[in-house]
Protein backbone atom coordinates (compact mmCIF):
# COMPACT_ATOMS: atom_id res chain seq x y z
CA UNK A 1 0.00 0.00 0.00
CA UNK A 2 1.16 3.60 -1.11
CA UNK A 3 1.97 5.93 1.62
CA UNK A 4 -0.16 9.15 1.24
CA UNK A 5 1.30 12.45 0.30
CA UNK A 6 1.46 14.41 3.31
CA UNK A 7 3.51 17.62 4.83
CA UNK A 8 4.57 17.95 8.46
CA UNK A 9 3.68 21.00 9.38
CA UNK A 10 7.01 22.09 10.72
CA UNK A 11 8.70 19.68 7.62
CA UNK A 12 10.04 20.29 4.41
CA UNK A 13 8.63 17.22 2.60
CA UNK A 14 6.80 17.35 -1.22
CA UNK A 15 4.01 19.57 -0.30
CA UNK A 16 0.54 18.60 -0.58
CA UNK A 17 -1.22 18.71 -3.81
CA UNK A 18 -4.08 20.86 -2.18
CA UNK A 19 -1.84 24.04 -1.75
CA UNK A 20 -1.58 24.56 -5.99
CA UNK A 21 -5.47 24.48 -5.33
CA UNK A 22 -5.72 27.34 -2.80
CA UNK A 23 -2.55 29.03 -4.08
CA UNK A 24 -4.03 28.97 -8.00
CA UNK A 25 -7.78 29.97 -6.32
CA UNK A 26 -6.08 33.13 -4.32
CA UNK A 27 -4.00 34.63 -6.97
CA UNK A 28 -7.60 34.30 -9.10
CA UNK A 29 -9.52 36.27 -6.60
CA UNK A 30 -6.98 38.77 -6.58
CA UNK A 31 -6.27 39.14 -10.24
CA UNK A 32 -10.45 39.43 -10.52
CA UNK A 33 -10.69 41.99 -7.30
CA UNK A 34 -7.79 44.15 -9.27
CA UNK A 35 -9.31 44.25 -12.65
CA UNK A 36 -12.78 45.28 -10.67
CA UNK A 37 -11.05 47.87 -8.85
CA UNK A 38 -9.45 48.77 -12.02
CA UNK A 39 -12.65 49.27 -13.95
CA UNK A 40 -13.96 50.73 -11.16
CA UNK A 41 -11.56 53.88 -11.26
CA UNK A 42 -11.52 54.02 -14.76
CA UNK A 43 -15.33 54.67 -14.82
CA UNK A 44 -15.50 57.19 -11.69
CA UNK A 45 -18.10 55.75 -10.10
CA UNK A 46 -18.90 54.84 -6.81
CA UNK A 47 -15.41 53.68 -6.01
CA UNK A 48 -14.10 57.09 -6.48
CA UNK A 49 -16.66 59.24 -4.76
CA UNK A 50 -16.30 57.16 -2.24
CA UNK A 51 -12.61 57.77 -2.30
CA UNK A 52 -12.79 61.10 -2.02
CA UNK A 53 -15.08 61.30 0.71
CA UNK A 54 -12.84 59.27 2.89
CA UNK A 55 -9.63 61.40 1.82
CA UNK A 56 -12.00 64.58 2.99
CA UNK A 57 -12.03 62.99 6.59
CA UNK A 58 -8.75 61.89 6.74
CA UNK A 59 -7.65 65.47 5.90
CA UNK A 60 -10.13 67.42 8.21
CA UNK A 61 -10.16 65.04 11.16
CA UNK A 62 -6.99 62.38 11.95
CA UNK A 63 -5.86 62.84 15.44
CA UNK A 64 -2.13 63.82 15.51
CA UNK A 65 -1.37 60.71 17.30
CA UNK A 66 -3.02 58.35 14.87
CA UNK A 67 -0.89 60.51 12.35
CA UNK A 68 2.52 59.61 14.13
CA UNK A 69 1.72 56.31 14.76
CA UNK A 70 1.11 55.60 10.67
CA UNK A 71 4.28 57.66 9.83
CA UNK A 72 5.79 54.55 12.23
CA UNK A 73 3.88 52.05 10.37
CA UNK A 74 4.03 52.83 6.79
CA UNK A 75 8.21 52.89 7.28
CA UNK A 76 7.76 49.26 7.03
CA UNK A 77 6.14 48.98 3.77
CA UNK A 78 8.45 52.12 1.97
CA UNK A 79 11.36 51.58 -0.35
CA UNK A 80 14.09 51.48 2.80
CA UNK A 81 11.92 49.92 4.59
CA UNK A 82 11.38 47.05 2.86
CA UNK A 83 15.05 46.94 1.28
CA UNK A 84 16.18 46.43 4.90
CA UNK A 85 13.89 43.62 5.72
CA UNK A 86 14.84 42.14 2.48
CA UNK A 87 18.02 42.10 2.14
CA UNK A 88 18.35 40.44 6.27
CA UNK A 89 15.88 38.25 5.17
CA UNK A 90 17.69 37.03 1.88
CA UNK A 91 20.88 37.16 3.72
CA UNK A 92 19.60 35.10 6.78
CA UNK A 93 18.23 32.44 4.25
CA UNK A 94 21.61 32.32 1.91
CA UNK A 95 23.84 31.72 5.01
CA UNK A 96 21.33 28.90 6.73
CA UNK A 97 21.83 27.38 2.62
CA UNK A 98 18.38 27.74 2.05
CA UNK A 99 18.71 29.57 -1.14
CA UNK A 100 15.76 28.43 -3.02
CA UNK A 101 13.99 30.14 -0.43
CA UNK A 102 16.38 33.39 -0.67
CA UNK A 103 15.38 33.49 -3.96
CA UNK A 104 11.94 32.82 -3.63
CA UNK A 105 11.91 36.18 -1.40
CA UNK A 106 14.03 38.38 -3.33
CA UNK A 107 12.61 37.39 -6.90
CA UNK A 108 8.71 38.02 -5.31
CA UNK A 109 10.00 41.43 -3.62
CA UNK A 110 11.67 42.63 -6.89
CA UNK A 111 8.85 41.29 -8.96
CA UNK A 112 6.27 42.89 -7.47
CA UNK A 113 8.05 46.05 -7.33
CA UNK A 114 8.44 45.95 -11.29
CA UNK A 115 4.85 44.96 -11.73
CA UNK A 116 3.36 48.17 -9.56
CA UNK A 117 6.00 50.11 -11.81
CA UNK A 118 4.24 49.06 -14.72
CA UNK A 119 0.98 49.49 -13.45
CA UNK A 120 1.07 52.60 -11.78
CA UNK A 121 1.95 53.59 -15.49
CA UNK A 122 -0.61 51.93 -17.27
CA UNK A 123 -3.61 53.92 -15.03
CA UNK A 124 -1.36 57.21 -14.23
CA UNK A 125 -3.74 58.16 -10.97
CA UNK A 126 -2.92 61.10 -9.27
CA UNK A 127 -2.63 61.14 -5.32
CA UNK A 128 -5.15 62.73 -3.15
CA UNK A 129 -4.37 66.13 -3.17
CA UNK A 130 -6.79 66.71 0.15
CA UNK A 131 -3.77 67.59 2.34
CA UNK A 132 -1.22 65.33 3.14
CA UNK A 133 0.80 65.68 6.62
CA UNK A 134 4.23 64.27 4.37
CA UNK A 135 5.02 64.99 1.02
CA UNK A 136 3.23 62.93 -1.65
CA UNK A 137 5.67 60.87 -3.67
CA UNK A 138 6.65 61.51 -7.25
CA UNK A 139 4.43 58.71 -8.68
CA UNK A 140 1.26 57.35 -9.58
CA UNK A 141 -1.27 56.10 -7.24
CA UNK A 142 -2.89 53.33 -8.12
CA UNK A 143 -2.33 50.47 -6.94
CA UNK A 144 -0.11 50.92 -3.70
CA UNK A 145 2.89 50.00 -3.78
CA UNK A 146 3.35 50.00 0.33
CA UNK A 147 0.04 47.58 0.28
CA UNK A 148 1.32 45.02 -2.83
CA UNK A 149 4.48 44.99 -1.29
CA UNK A 150 3.58 44.64 2.11
CA UNK A 151 1.39 41.67 1.28
CA UNK A 152 4.54 39.94 -0.96
CA UNK A 153 7.60 40.21 1.80
CA UNK A 154 5.41 39.59 4.67
CA UNK A 155 3.87 37.07 3.46
CA UNK A 156 6.60 35.33 1.59
CA UNK A 157 8.19 35.35 4.94
CA UNK A 158 5.21 33.87 7.04
CA UNK A 159 4.63 31.38 4.14
CA UNK A 160 8.63 30.29 5.09
CA UNK A 161 8.16 30.17 9.06
CA UNK A 162 4.41 28.93 8.93
CA UNK A 163 6.11 25.68 7.29
CA UNK A 164 8.53 25.60 9.73
CA UNK A 165 6.10 25.82 12.50
CA UNK A 166 5.73 23.14 15.14
CA UNK A 167 2.09 23.04 14.81
CA UNK A 168 -0.64 24.31 13.07
CA UNK A 169 -1.99 26.95 15.32
CA UNK A 170 1.60 28.63 15.24
CA UNK A 171 1.42 28.12 11.24
CA UNK A 172 -1.72 30.21 11.36
CA UNK A 173 -0.78 32.96 13.80
CA UNK A 174 2.93 33.55 11.24
CA UNK A 175 0.44 33.53 8.09
CA UNK A 176 -2.63 35.87 10.40
CA UNK A 177 0.31 38.10 11.81
CA UNK A 178 1.77 38.68 8.06
CA UNK A 179 -1.91 40.19 7.43
CA UNK A 180 -2.86 42.04 9.79
CA UNK A 181 0.89 43.67 9.44
CA UNK A 182 0.29 44.37 6.13
CA UNK A 183 -3.12 45.50 6.35
CA UNK A 184 -1.52 47.96 8.90
CA UNK A 185 1.20 49.24 6.26
CA UNK A 186 -1.60 50.04 3.93
CA UNK A 187 -4.25 51.37 6.41
CA UNK A 188 -1.39 54.04 7.42
CA UNK A 189 -1.24 55.26 3.56
CA UNK A 190 -4.70 56.30 3.43
CA UNK A 191 -4.48 57.88 7.07
CA UNK A 192 -1.50 59.55 5.78
CA UNK A 193 -3.88 61.13 2.68
CA UNK A 194 -0.80 59.96 -0.19
CA UNK A 195 -3.48 57.31 -1.12
CA UNK A 196 -6.93 56.67 -2.05
CA UNK A 197 -8.78 53.39 -0.48
CA UNK A 198 -8.84 51.81 -3.85
CA UNK A 199 -5.33 52.34 -4.39
CA UNK A 200 -4.55 50.06 -1.34
CA UNK A 201 -6.95 47.99 -1.69
CA UNK A 202 -5.53 47.32 -5.49
CA UNK A 203 -2.03 46.92 -4.12
CA UNK A 204 -3.07 44.30 -1.52
CA UNK A 205 -5.27 42.08 -4.69
CA UNK A 206 -1.95 42.24 -6.57
CA UNK A 207 0.38 41.89 -3.91
CA UNK A 208 -1.70 38.55 -3.57
CA UNK A 209 -1.99 37.96 -6.83
CA UNK A 210 1.84 37.63 -7.32
CA UNK A 211 2.20 36.28 -4.03
CA UNK A 212 0.81 33.42 -4.91
CA UNK A 213 1.94 32.74 -8.30
CA UNK A 214 5.42 33.01 -6.99
CA UNK A 215 4.44 30.27 -4.34
CA UNK A 216 2.64 28.00 -6.87
CA UNK A 217 6.06 28.27 -8.89
CA UNK A 218 8.39 27.38 -5.80
CA UNK A 219 5.99 24.92 -4.78
CA UNK A 220 5.97 23.03 -8.53
CA UNK A 221 9.74 23.40 -8.45
CA UNK A 222 10.16 21.56 -5.09
CA UNK A 223 7.90 18.93 -5.88
CA UNK A 224 9.94 18.48 -9.26
CA UNK A 225 13.06 18.01 -6.97
CA UNK A 226 11.91 15.86 -4.38
CA UNK A 227 10.53 13.38 -7.55
CA UNK A 228 14.05 13.94 -8.83
CA UNK A 229 15.51 12.48 -5.57
CA UNK A 230 13.28 9.95 -4.96
CA UNK A 231 13.71 8.63 -8.59
CA UNK A 232 17.90 8.18 -7.67
CA UNK A 233 17.16 6.81 -4.12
Amino acid sequence: MSKPETTPVGGSAAFPRWRLLVEAALATVGMLVFVLLARAFVAHGLVVSFDDDVARWVADNLPASVEWIARVVTWLGGAIGTAVVTVVAVAVLWRASRRADALFVGGAVVGITVLVAVLKAVYERARPDFGSVIALPHSYSFPSGHAATAVVLYGSLAILLAERASSRLRAAVWLAGAAMLALAIGTSRVLLNVHFVSDVAAGFAAGLAWLCCCAIVRDVLRGQASAGLEAHS
